[in-house]
């Protein structure tokens, strides 16, 4: 189901999407395809989750617009008011389930789904959710069986593993997330960057898991990257304040 939890003005925007776009009501849910499409191009996260949420709401059977929802959702939810990121993502998660549902097999939802269910996951707290916590790897390691060069779905099964991997194996494994471990973390992060070395999220969770193994010298390295690499879009600016921080924290 799609969250009802909207603001108003949301709300009046998803009926009338003029106030988008300065043009007409589009009426099939391909032409609010497009136009979420040409939005998620310009960085428009909001206003691409009305069109997708819009034209799932036209045609329920439709696979597209509920993968394209969950992947606006979680991006949005990157950069919304703390207090107000919890009900984004989901809304995000409802979507892609809603998307695997419709299309097992597409490597996106499964990789956007994960997210959805991470982020969630951190809120509530990973050993406070240990099926959450089971859940995001299962949809990772799906996502990579579809597409083995999935560089988003290494990032996050790279996460995982330091994440969980933070508490000892003997209280994980009666929770059943034994498998953690920081060697795998530390693999499945380099192996993103293997992928997209371009992507400045990689490597500042690379910086991030480098210091949980104590390596400061790659963790130092990797927060440079971020800084040095150009960003490419909005949400990169956030993630090189947050390795200007981290490189603060260690001089």
């Amino acid at each position: 189901m799609i969250s009802n939890k909207l603001p108003r003005a949301l709300i009046a925007m998803t009926i009338c999407l003029t106030a988008l776009t300065g043009k007409a009501v589009c009426e099939s849910p391909k032409q609010l395809i497009a136009m979420g499409d040409s939005l998620y191009e310009s960085f428009d996260y909001h206003g691409s989750a009305v069109c997708y949420r819009q034209a799932g709401l036209l045609d329920s059977s439709a696979f597209e617009p509920f993968w394209k929802l969950g992947r606006s959702l979680n991006l949005l939810g990157e950069t919304a008011p703390k207090d107000s990121q919890l009900v984004i993502f989901e809304e995000a998660r409802h979507a892609e389930n809603q998307a695997v549902m419709l299309n097992e097999t597409h490597a996106d939802s499964h990789f956007q789904l994960a997210r959805a269910l991470g982020k969630i996951a951190l809120f509530k707290g990973i050993f406070k959710s240990a099926s959450l916590a089971k859940q995001v790897k299962a949809e990772s390691e799906r996502a990579l069986e579809l597409d083995p060069v999935h560089d988003g779905a290494w990032h996050i099964l790279g996460r995982w593993h330091r994440e969980v991997s933070k508490k000892p194996k003997i209280i994980r494994i009666p929770m059943g997330l034994g498998a953690a471990n920081k060697e795998d973390a530390i693999a499945f992060m380099l192996k993103a960057i293997e992928l997209n070395p371009e992507y400045i999220h990689h490597h500042l969770e690379m910086g991030i898991t480098y210091l949980s193994v104590k390596n400061k010298d790659s963790a130092r390295a990797e927060f440079q990257q971020c800084l040095d690499l150009p960003a490419q879009r909005p949400l990169d600016n956030k993630y090189k304040e947050e390795a200007k921080k981290y490189l603060a924290e260690m001089d």
